[in-house]
């Protein structure tokens, strides 16, 4: 008769090694149930259920009743599980006064939630099940209709309230539970017939993992492992090289089929550790030599298997999501700038104090996400994040005046602590979720319930009652403690018993809740002058010339006049100031704010802008521009172009093919300085510069250009003789020109990322004064083909240009404005308390951008004005298709 065993561990246990301090107890077939109840509960719990701490003292109680050992225990704990069931049995903590039912002990846990559908999608073990929530809501929460989570993981609270039809607000600070939680909601949000077929999908998609060997490494992901880690090696050789391999796959099928790519993604994320040299155990760590020797799992045959069970979830779920979570901020902090929400309840777990570095945990993740680029990215995130372990202390972190009882603690831990940062991280820690909660109180009712799962701590030989004082700090905020809910018993690594609980308050401020309307006091005297003269339509800013030299390093398709970019830059940048810009193409925002000597950042998705927007922001130096271009004419002069490469000339091409824009030698060097970009990409000034003053010379009008006749911002099919012209000659000549005018004394380096402004935004990217952009407008001219032979340069094979445009936002808009959502949550976020947002939009007949974003955006902002500006005065540039705007729209919001 086949049985299972379950070992429990006793301190008392008879055996002279730690590891054989276990009783096995055996269950057999008519016990499976009760075995199934119990394989996943801890020592801990196990003995809970047992009601007893000591090995003799079950000894006894079974000689007493005269029971076999193993009958005696199956019995305790079949009868324990029954009361557990049926909420009545009640245990005493000491220190606790009120004393009520207890929750099921593996329910508080990621083990009671764990096997559960869409929540094995990752093993997030600081997680608890979707029952307990539930419990909580019917319990504690019965009327509420709109919950809160500002610590939410991967999601279980916004999940469990969607579930039970009530709208869920949710934050979360560490990019891959976002990305875990949001795709869950993409796919939940879809209706049954389409989920099914998208599972369906995500099994077909084995196959293509099983072909990951085909796909060429990602340079870009293997650079950033380097910048961030340095030299540790979490991966095998060969399982290093399969991660950068699937990097390439999963971009290459988001090129097509976004969701499918991320639900890859997941399967990925939740890989990738177990095939590492990496364990976690509490903390990520390396494996030790005994845990190495053991078969480290095939990464391939472990995504697969997490595909298929992600499929089968799909299929399962039969309801989908009764309504939407939102993922309002990522920092809990953030909630203080957020307009009224109208919070009714919250059930949350914020971070133990217990050491554990929730980032460090996840840095593999994080990396494969492309969250992490370089070594400060880490301590970044650490600095937005509650202080809960000591890696956590920093000098940057100030903590603000504590509660008395938490000074008490600290001064205790002062004395006996081995590490200076532990009363420090105490401290931080208090001052820190003291703030949170202000700030989450601002959006609640009067009388909202507040529900926290949180568990005490102990170092050096102190009790740190973290459920008393942050009772205490609350109650400091107008939150009256109602309930002390015990949930679980844990012993500490020296062996004190601790506690996790579940605190329920209710809000009631001494004072009756005000919810004002804040406001600017006044949009600046500049701004309504602005609007009453359009000083950009006056001379001399009507010139076409007009501004720095480099605004026309590289000709672009709907670039903004620099003439507005430098009033917009000068209007709403203080001195000294920050501005982004998520839209910045070919750079005009950043660099005239750059040249007011203000701090700029910029994002592009289009390689070709990029290289041309940071050409402009980041000062190269001449000396290194000739040796660069000295080593490509090194490399054109050594080299012919492949078979490939002329084939491709022959075949692609949208207004003409690449062999009709340039005479047989000239498009030889075209290819091979293509081909030394691509095996070089550039990283630094001087390569970002000389890249921007290739693409711009590659076709036009004029003798510069390297094509025959055709038009400087669009390549439309060319004309007139064929005629060799040197690519290397001219390139110097661009660089020469385009380095002439010196840059004033004032002006001010800023930075490009080449990323998606919908996609998650660099932790440096912080505390700015505007964030100022003209985002794609409606119905507007394509822009990767009016700018597609710069962009085949820049690295755009044929493939590229089917799929990658359905990525940009001016495609992605024309389904939804949502996409707009996570641009303006992040706005918000990243501004100063007094920052503000200035969109340079386009209207037309089909769309009023400006209403549709002051609609969507009302979660964050609150619309300070729209002014309208007549798009007649706007020059042509002599193409012929320039969309359908009828005017030009400015929305300011705050």
């Amino acid at each position: 008769m086949a049985q299972d065993f379950k070992a429990v561990y006793f301190s008392d246990f008879p055996a002279e090694s730690a590891k054989q301090k276990s009783l096995t107890l055996a269950f057999g077939s008519k016990t499976k149930e009760l075995y199934e109840a119990v394989r996943d509960l801890s020592s801990e719990e196990i003995r809970l259920l047992l009601k007893a701490d000591n090995y003799d003292d079950i000894i006894t109680t079974a000689q007493n009743e005269d029971l076999p050992l193993n009958t005696y225990c199956l019995r305790q704990l079949k009868q324990s599980i029954s009361q557990v069931k049926e909420r009545q049995l009640k245990f005493s903590f000491p220190g606790i006064e009120d004393q009520t039912q207890l929750f099921d002990p593996v329910t508080v846990t990621f083990k009671g939630g764990a096997k559960e559908p869409f929540v094995r999608w990752y093993p997030y073990l600081q997680g608890y099940s979707p029952q307990f929530v539930e419990t909580i809501i019917e319990k504690y929460a019965p009327d509420s209709k709109c919950i809160l989570d500002p610590f939410a993981g991967t999601g279980t609270t916004a999940f469990t309230a969607s579930n039970l039809k009530k709208k869920a607000y949710f934050c979360e600070i560490n990019p891959v539970l976002q990305f875990i939680a949001l795709t869950k909601i993409q796919v939940r949000q879809l209706e049954t017939v389409h989920r099914l077929k998208l599972a369906k999908e995500l099994l077909n998609a084995k196959q293509l993992i099983k072909k990951v060997e085909e796909f060429p490494t990602d340079y870009r992901l293997h650079y950033s492992y380097i910048e961030t880690f340095g030299d540790s090696e979490f991966f095998n050789p060969n399982i290093y090289k399969q991660v950068l391999k699937l990097r390439t796959l999963i971009d290459e099928i988001a090129l097509e089929k976004p969701l499918i790519s991320d639900l890859i993604t997941i399967a990925v994320l939740s890989a990738l550790v177990p095939a590492s040299k990496m364990k976690r155990a509490g903390d990520l760590r390396y494996k030790t030599v005994k845990e190495a020797k053991k078969p480290t799992p095939s990464l391939i045959e472990t995504i697969n298997q997490n595909l298929f069970n992600m499929s089968r979830d799909m299929q399962y779920d039969i309801n989908g999501l009764k309504t939407t979570p939102l993922l309002i901020t990522e920092s809990v902090h953030s909630l203080a700038n957020v307009p009224y929400l109208e919070i009714d309840t919250v059930v949350t777990s914020p971070p133990y104090v217990n050491g554990t570095n929730y980032f460090r945990n996840t840095k593999i993740e994080l990396w494969f996400l492309r969250c992490l680029t370089e070594k400060n990215d880490l301590t970044r995130f650490r600095a937005e994040a509650l202080t809960a372990g000591i890696n956590d202390v920093t000098v940057a972190k100030t903590s603000s005046e504590n509660h008395p009882d938490v000074e008490k603690i600290v001064s205790i831990l002062k004395e006996h602590a081995y590490d200076s940062r532990i009363p420090r991280m105490i401290d931080g820690y208090f001052s820190e979720i003291t703030e949170a909660f202000c700030g989450i109180r601002n959006h609640l009712i009067n009388d909202a319930t507040l529900a926290i799962d949180i568990g005490d701590s102990c170092y050096a030989g102190v009790h740190v009652p973290v459920d008393k004082l942050l009772s205490a700090c609350l109650q400091d905020l107008g939150f009256v403690k109602k309930l002390s809910v015990p949930l679980r018993q844990r012993r500490s690594k020296g062996g004190m018993l601790l506690k996790q609980l579940l605190l329920v308050f209710k809000y009631r401020p001494q004072t009756p809740s005000f919810h004002a309307e804040t406001s600017i006091s006044q949009l600046n005297t500049g701004w309504q002058k602005f609007k009453d003269t359009l000083p950009h339509q006056q001379h001399p800013f009507t010139k076409r010339n007009w501004g720095h030299p480099l605004h026309s390093l590289c000709s672009y398709p709907g670039k903004l006049k620099p003439a507005i970019a430098h009033y917009l830059a000068k209007m709403f940048v203080p001195e000294n100031g920050k501005v982004l810009d998520p839209f910045a193409g070919s750079g005009t925002i950043p660099f005239e704010a750059a040249l007011q000597g203000k701090l700029s950042y910029g994002f592009e998705l289009n390689p070709a802008a990029f290289a041309i927007a940071s050409g402009k922001i980041q000062p190269p130096i001449e000396k290194e521009c000739r040796v660069l271009i000295r080593t490509i004419e090194d490399f054109i002069g050594k080299n012919e172009p492949n078979k490939q490469e002329v084939l491709d000339a022959q075949e692609f091409g949208f207004n003409g093919k690449l062999v009709e824009y340039y005479d047989v030698q000239t498009l030889e060097e075209v290819l091979l300085a293509r081909r030394y970009f691509q095996d070089h990409p550039p990283n630094n000034p001087e390569g970002l510069f000389v890249l921007a003053s290739l693409l711009h010379i590659l076709h036009g009008n004029r003798p510069y250009a390297l094509s025959r006749r055709s038009h400087p911002i669009t390549p439309y099919k060319p004309s007139g003789p064929y005629e060799y012209r040197s690519l290397i000659e001219r390139l110097k000549a661009k660089v020469q020109r385009g380095l002439q005018k010196p840059l004033p004394q004032e002006f001010q380096p800023g930075k490009m990322f080449l990323q998606d402004a919908t996609g998650w935004w660099p932790r440096e990217i912080d505390q700015l004064d505007a964030v100022i952009t003209s985002p794609p407008f409606f119905d507007s001219t394509r822009y990767y083909l009016a700018n597609w032979l710069r962009l085949w340069f820049a690295g755009w094979s044929p493939r590229d240009f089917k799929g990658r445009p359905l990525g940009f936002v001016d495609e992605r808009q024309k389904k939804s404005f949502d996409v707009y959502v996570p641009i303006l949550r992040q706005a918000r976020e990243r501004l100063k308390q007094n920052g503000i947002v200035v969109l340079h939009l386009g209207k037309s007949s089909k769309c009023d951008m400006a209403s549709e974003l002051i609609r969507l955006g009302k979660k964050w902002f609150r619309s300070a004005d729209v002014f309208d500006e007549s798009v007649a005065h706007c020059e042509s540039h002599g193409i012929r298709d320039k969309g359908t705007v009828t005017s030009h729209q400015y929305l300011v919001l705050y």
